[in-house]
């Protein structure tokens, strides 16, 4: 592994200003280049009720929750072809106040979309944002904030810049207390097929009950919040470089469950908010374009599969897929309801639970990582950013879920 990735020694990937496309990184995966290049293009190129110059700014606004330096430099470029006023980049105050007033629902859809509610939202529409604007902004957050952690998680964001991880600091803060026995070793893919073809012969005939769901739920939740970085400012990634676009750099993700304690944010349940019932028909009524475009992306991405694993083929990778989808939303309180949680400790090394947790909620401490950490030993390099895929979307899918599910109750 190259001491400047925090994952992985990959490619490069080039959105380019416009988002017409992603290269090397994802060639691998051509379906799933094909939907995303779509969205990313409508979102931020094609016909919707927000000018280009806002679309650009908002986009960089995202980005620089997670100091990731590639997407900001990107978009600050792209802002300024389409016609941005310069002086907007000096500061979010020297912005029109409809981009300031968006930085609190910025704050909070990238750090804790949970807290994120009606009132944020009729706060908004009294103050100069239709349905259909903020709709569109709440989708381009969610897509940066979301590609955040695909860009410096694969190791982008290290290798186009000057970031040098700092040896030891992710080791130590994660591997407080030992692990479960019932957790998966650190093992490998070797393991892991093991596993999964344990769970596929006892799953045959099993129906998960509701009470199993929730308590499995409940345990799993109350376990990621042992799961943590250190509690430091990585001076490598610039201590807040980008504050005078995003403010308030000290607000950051903190989990939604802590052992012990109880919540006062309810458990978003499948069966109540789901992207196939709820998510999709919301967007489809308020910004038409890209409903169609995020919900062939989510199926693309969740489908996604090759049947290898490692260096075995004609493999059903299904319940790992799932574990790590279902276990990034358990992150973000979003429960399903027909899903054993005490499979992801099975399936899921804790070393990649870890990594899970830190570079969806706070990928921009991953330039603190011990880059020889071992992340999914055995797998092919494509398989990794397979991973990373499922990172991106299902971060994405949540982040919309908590912000639709809003703009919903304000709407009824």
């Amino acid at each position: 592994m190259a001491a400047t990735t925090p994952l992985i020694a990959m490619g490069h990937l080039g959105l380019a200003c416009g988002g017409e496309g992603v290269d090397p990184m994802l060639d691998d995966h051509p379906l799933y280049l094909e939907s995303f290049s779509r969205l990313h293009y409508e979102l931020m190129t094609g016909d919707g009720p927000l000018p280009l110059p806002l679309r650009r700014y908002i986009a960089m606004m995202a980005a620089c929750r997670h100091e990731c330096t590639y997407l900001v430099e990107e978009q600050r470029a792209a802002f300024l072809e389409v016609g941005g006023p310069p002086e907007w980049l000096e500061g979010l105050q020297h912005a029109p106040k409809k981009l300031r007033d968006l930085h609190t629902s910025n704050l909070l859809l990238a750090h804790r979309p949970w807290m994120f509610d009606s009132q944020h939202v009729q706060k908004l529409l009294k103050n100069s944002w239709s349905v259909s604007e903020l709709t569109h902004a709440v989708c381009i957050m969610a897509q940066f904030h979301a590609l955040a952690s695909f860009i410096i998680g694969t190791g982008v964001e290290a290798a186009s810049g000057d970031i040098t991880p700092l040896p030891s600091l992710y080791v130590q803060g994660c591997q407080s207390g030992s692990p479960n026995s019932q957790e998966l070793s650190e093992g490998g893919v070797d393991i892991l097929l093991e596993r999964m073809r344990t769970l596929s012969v006892a799953q045959q005939d099993n129906c998960v009950s509701e009470e199993k769901t929730r308590k499995s739920f409940e345990k799993l939740r109350k376990q990621t919040a042992t799961i943590s970085t250190p509690d430091v400012e990585c001076p490598t990634t610039g201590g807040g470089r980008y504050s005078h676009l995003s403010p308030d750099t000290d607000f950051m993700y903190t989990d939604f469950s802590k052992r012990g304690e109880k919540t006062a944010v309810p458990t978003i349940k499948s069966q109540d908010c789901s992207w196939e019932e709820h998510g999709f028909s919301l967007v489809s009524e308020l910004y038409n374009n890209v409903a169609d475009l995020l919900d062939d992306k989510f199926k693309t991405a969740y489908s996604l599969t090759y049947f290898t694993c490692g260096h075995e083929t004609h493999v059903d990778t299904f319940p790992f897929r799932r574990g790590v989808w279902n276990y990034l939303h358990c992150l973000y309180g979003i429960r399903h309801d027909d899903y054993d949680y005490s499979q992801i400790n099975q399936l899921l090394e804790r070393n990649l639970k870890m990594f899970l947790k830190t570079v969806a909620c706070y990928p921009e401490r991953l330039s603190c990582t011990d880059p020889n950490l071992a992340i999914m030993k055995g797998f092919q390099q494509s398989e990794k950013i397979h991973v990373m895929i499922l990172v991106l979307e299902a971060r994405l899918q949540a982040e919309l879920l908590h912000a639709l599910r809003a703009l919903g109750h304000c709407l009824m």
